[in-house]
């Protein structure tokens, strides 16, 4: 077997240049990314993907968190490649992914037991460029980020055409959204990010979440948020979630279900950052920057 950790090390040693991105048919970027643990991320990635899929999108599923790995575990896939085979250039992302619930692609994290955090940066950008050239295979990816800040997680929201910040009601989650938004504007004010509240109690508190969030973004970062919806507490979801299957398909016709097919359409029609002109990469030391 090899050692992942080993492979991954030797990306910070090598250049790191990229394949140019084709502004035209390349895939959707939606990361889907959280302030703290426990506010179901990876839940809403996946059931994202999978109601992305129902929509007839060609949709790859990521688990892009550092800290994760649940993604694999939740669609119930056997051990086979990972990201890491990707990153380490054992395996492209087409020979790498997977075969999951609801007619997507996976393409699942296994990481090293240890700490590499340093070769992470240089991992995303390689991730990136083969990611964004997939647009003859698939309409849409989907990266679970989770809700790490360093410096990898920080290239995939500058990379993403969409974030999809997933926030819980309580006001210690709010403030966590509020903290991640903060670290990351400071590095690019033009990131396009939608919050989405889940487990809330009631509509009227989620709209009240958001709004909350919003304003203290507004006025102390001079960064917009827009209003990706919410989902409500729902033992149907819990229960899915328990047996490992994506609530889109088990409970079709539960609200949640029709939140979230509402929440696809949306991210489907949402413009690419883009759109006439080129994502421009950089080597992998450094920055992502946007479309001119």
């Amino acid at each position: 077997m090899h050692d992942q950790a080993n492979d991954l090390r030797q990306l910070v040693r090598q250049d790191g240049r990229l394949t140019p991105v084709h502004g035209i048919g390349r895939p959707k970027l939606v990361a889907v990314a959280g302030g703290k643990g426990g506010v179901g991320t990876t839940t809403v990635a996946i059931n994202l993907a999978v109601a992305l899929a129902r929509q007839k999108y060609r949709t790859l599923l990521v688990d892009g968190d550092p800290d994760g790995g649940d993604v694999a575990m939740l669609c119930r896939l056997k051990e086979r490649y990972t990201l890491a085979d990707v990153l380490s250039a054992r395996k492209t992302v087409l020979e790498a992914f997977q075969a999951g619930p609801g007619g997507i692609s996976v393409l699942p994290s296994v990481w090293a037991a240890e700490s590499i955090s340093d070769c992470w940066a240089s991992a995303a950008a390689r991730l990136i460029g083969p990611l964004e050239n997939l647009g003859s295979h698939f309409d849409c990816v989907v990266l679970d980020v989770g809700d790490c800040l360093n410096r990898m997680v920080r290239q995939f929201w500058q990379a993403a055409d969409m974030v999809l910040l997933v926030t819980g009601a309580e006001l210690t989650s709010v403030m966590d959204a509020y903290g991640s938004i903060k670290v990351l504007a400071a590095l690019d004010k033009s990131i396009r990010i939608h919050s989405l509240v889940n487990m809330a109690p009631t509509r009227a508190v989620a709209d009240d979440t958001h709004d909350r969030l919003a304003r203290a973004c507004r006025r102390f970062l001079a960064v917009d948020i827009a209003s990706a919806g919410y989902l409500p507490a729902d033992p149907d979801v819990k229960y899915c979630g328990e047996k490992r299957e994506p609530f889109v398909t088990v409970v079709p016709k539960n609200h949640s279900t029709c939140l979230l097919r509402r929440l696809a359409r949306s991210v489907a029609t949402t413009k690419r950052k883009d759109e006439g002109g080129r994502l421009r990469l950089r080597t992998a030391q450094r920055t992502i920057p946007n479309a001119a």
